[in-house]
């Protein structure tokens, strides 16, 4: 039996996962996304400017079809919660498929969940669906690390089916795209609002 730790671990913004999806599953996770693409992404509230968010998304229901997608994800959330010991309660909004799709696509500076309409978002999860060399620009970061990853580890970030998962109260940024297009699909764990 292992003892009981006498302080909590030291904080990270984020855990990343590589390999939470095979490539076989990416694949089928873009058809998923692909075939429910509706428009330019928004914000809570209502259409977001373009200097702010610029992407096309789709929302991925939990079906039948889907049900292989969502216990992959609960599986690396279960795994990153060892560490943030969150109170849970599952998903409960349909995944985002999101595709940077043209020069310029990104979103600025936000916070997935805190307080309000999205207050009960506690963990958000981003899968990377597309090759590292499908795009150029387009980086996930985390505020107060630039400069802390390193190449190494922000190649493995960009790695197909790998995962990062962060408290939804954690600002995050998708920089413009340069070239290509990046694709991801994103899942938001909700639980009690924080007290």
């Amino acid at each position: 039996m292992r003892p009981v730790p006498t302080r909590p671990p030291p904080y990270l913004p984020c855990r990343h996962y590589a390999r939470v999806l095979t490539p076989t599953q990416c694949r089928r996770a873009v058809e998923l996304g692909e075939g429910v693409l509706e428009g330019r992404g928004d914000l809570h509230g209502g259409a977001a400017p373009s200097s702010v968010r610029d992407s096309a998304v789709g929302w991925i229901g939990r079906t039948d079809a889907t049900e292989w997608l969502f216990e992959r994800l609960a599986a690396v959330v279960e795994r990153a919660n060892r560490h943030y010991r969150l109170d849970l309660d599952g998903f409960e909004e349909d995944l985002q498929y999101t595709s940077y799709d043209r020069a310029g696509a990104h979103y600025d500076w936000h916070q997935d969940g805190l307080d309000g309409e999205v207050g009960r978002r506690k963990l958000s999860v981003v899968v990377q669906l597309s090759e590292p060399t499908d795009y150029r620009g387009g980086d996930l970061e985390l505020f107060g690390e630039a400069g802390e990853v390193g190449p190494a580890a922000a190649l493995s970030r960009r790695r197909r089916g790998s995962a990062l998962v962060f408290p939804a109260f954690e600002f995050h940024r998708v920089t413009p795209v340069r070239a290509g297009v990046r694709r991801s699909l994103v899942a938001w764990i909700g639980g009690p609002p924080f007290r």
